[in-house]
């Protein structure tokens, strides 16, 4: 996902995909407490009001209206890799890189530039995010495709 914008103590956010609402207490950069951080740090957070985060979850204000969650068929171009051999089928089960999320998913063909992409588990995105088409179990190439999501 893209990381962008600013974190602050007290800030109210939103957890994605449950969607449940919480609290900065504290944010800390290199085991040094501070009262606001900006993208890209890496930061540690203590929140309220989670108790349990996963990983791909992703944090967000409130009122973020850029951001998709869908368990629906997705719209996304489709670039398949000129290294991986064989053809993409349906119902086959692979999984979709989309920032730090990797989800399974399953493909519906549309037609040689746009793909339905199935989630099976909730999926958090940005209109026009890039995304990656993976099979790990393939025994040559595992990136099968790319492209953005509409």
């Amino acid at each position: 996902m893209s990381w962008q914008g600013t974190v602050k103590t007290c800030d109210q956010l939103k957890l994605l995909p449950s969607g449940k609402n919480i609290l900065v207490k504290s944010i800390q950069m290199h085991d040094v407490p501070v009262n606001e951080s900006k993208s890209p740090a890496r930061v540690g957070l203590a929140i309220k009001g989670a108790d349990e985060i996963s990983r791909g979850d992703v944090l967000c204000s409130r009122n973020a209206s850029n951001l998709k969650i869908t368990t629906d068929a997705i719209h996304a171009e489709f670039i398949k890799s000129p290294y991986h051999k064989g053809d993409i089928t349906e119902n086959q089960t692979y999984l979709l890189s989309v920032g730090i999320h990797i989800k399974p998913v399953k493909i519906k063909n549309t037609n040689t530039y746009t793909i339905e992409i199935i989630p099976e588990k909730p999926l958090v995105f940005f209109s026009g995010q890039n995304y990656a088409l993976l099979k790990p179990d393939n025994p040559g190439t595992r990136i099968v495709a790319k492209g953005s999501i509409h």
